[in-house]
């Protein structure tokens, strides 16, 4: 069948909708449920793999019923699955934030791997037998392993669970970590007051190459489209290091960090989009990451969460009131130059404080850091990764989804009208190509 032709839509699997405002306790339950609800779907799906059905005398192959009616010796595997963290972590009932492949703690995502210090791959099959032991010592077992208690689908189809997820240049780079490194840029700039020319230089982007024009600057922007996304590789660390440029000469060396780590990280994008490997490339591949994670701590401050902001900010009030007693205190005796030296210290003495603190609640550890450090192996287990990108998959959501969409009369039950406009369009075109096919020969 043709590449054009190569994804086709079986079913729509349920979207739960988003839950706001409500308490955990709450939300974790119905977390649970929504867990639930996908595996009996999956289930359903899923079922001819499982090898139950019209078994035959030879080993790991089964009579299976075709589209044609007629039964046929075949052996079903399901070789991968595409999909971004969040649904990995609900297709295979594991908590959020953590490797799909390997049992790495949530305190060790950001450290950097090397390819002979692994940690240990999950063992599905071990958490099924967990979850069907229903023991308090099991369920602890489970939580310390950060899975989730319940039946699971993809432990009852025989293959081996980690071996379904692969890498994905989409989701885990160009909208994963290439956003993560332009947002820390952002804040780089912003700290090191050079944003207005970060800003300058990105409008001056020259439009060739099929480049997009530029009318926005890079903080105006709201929301990238595909094509703007895939752009932003080509000529961000240009615009990084023309905007670092010059500076005091205690700058100097941190700007120049920045610079390496952010070319670092392009570089280990563009050589994982090879469409062949070998043993140099791969070198080429796991020096870059070695060299990303020897330089990223010079980003560390921008990775301060929700969590570690907040006390940052109850940090700096209460530095304020001392800083306000202390001058009420001394107002007295202060000369205008005095005090004005004062003030200068606790201003220093507070940004100071503050940046410590950050240090100590931030960190890099998120799952799509540490993904990368499992790529090397993948590409020598799978070869290139151009075969299992998500690209077509997303792209195939326009004819998949968005004209049924449109053909369909909008109300509740347009789901199944969606599914039906799908089959008939793919029917006749495939049709259409039988015909050609014929008069030709």
């Amino acid at each position: 069948m043709p590449s054009t032709h190569g994804v086709v839509m079986v079913t729509l699997l349920p979207i739960p909708i988003k839950n706001c405002n409500i308490p955990q306790k709450r939300l974790d339950k119905q977390r649970q449920t929504n867990r639930e609800v996908l595996n009996v779907v999956l289930m359903r799906v899923l079922h001819p793999l499982t090898f139950k059905q019209n078994p035959s005398r030879e080993s790991g192959y089964y009579n299976v019923l075709c589209a044609d009616g007629n039964f046929r010796r075949c052996k079903l595997v399901l070789a991968a699955w595409l999909a971004e963290c969040p649904e990995y972590s609900d297709l295979h009932h594991l908590e959020r934030h953590v490797c799909f492949w390997c049992d790495c703690p949530k305190n060790e995502l950001g450290d950097y791997v090397p390819p002979d210090k692994g940690h240990p791959r999950r063992d599905h099959n071990i958490y099924g037998t967990l979850s069907d032991a229903n023991t308090m010592a099991a369920d602890a077992e489970l939580s310390s392993r950060h899975v989730h208690r319940g039946f699971n689908v993809f432990r009852h189809i025989p293959f081996i669970v980690c071996d379904l997820l692969k890498p994905d240049l989409l989701h885990t780079m160009r909208i994963g970590m290439l956003d993560h490194l332009q947002k820390w840029i952002f804040h780089f700039m912003k700290t090191h007051k050079r944003l207005d020319m970060y800003n300058a230089i990105w409008l001056s982007v020259l439009v060739q190459y099929d480049l997009t024009p530029k009318t926005k600057s890079y903080e105006e922007v709201s929301q990238w489209n595909g094509k703007e996304m895939t752009e932003k590789g080509r000529y961000l660390l240009g615009v990084v290091t023309q905007s670092l440029r010059g500076g005091s000469p205690a700058q100097r060396p941190i700007c120049n960090s920045a610079i390496e780590c952010t070319r670092a990280l392009l570089k280990f994008y563009m050589y994982a989009r090879y469409k062949s490997h070998d043993d140099a490339t791969l070198s080429y591949l796991e020096d870059a990451l070695c060299r990303f994670h020897t330089l990223k701590d010079v980003l560390l401050l921008v990775r301060a969460g929700k969590k570690a902001k907040a006390k940052t900010n109850a940090l700096r009030t209460e530095l304020v009131k001392k800083r306000k007693v202390h001058k009420e205190t001394n107002a007295e005796t202060w000369t205008p130059s005095k005090k004005q030296r004062e003030m200068n210290a606790w201003r220093h003495y507070i940004i100071h404080e503050i940046d410590v603190y950050k240090e100590w609640d931030a960190d890099f550890n998120f799952p799509m850091i540490h993904m990368m450090s499992h790529w090397v192996e993948q590409i020598r287990r799978y070869r290139a990764f151009q075969q299992y990108s998500a690209e077509r998959h997303e792209h195939a959501h326009k004819t998949n989804l968005k004209d049924g969409r449109k053909a369909s009369n909008h109300n509740l039950n347009y789901l199944p009208q969606v599914i039906t406009f799908q089959r008939h369009i793919l029917c006749f075109e495939i049709r259409e190509l039988n015909l050609q096919a014929l008069t030709q020969h």
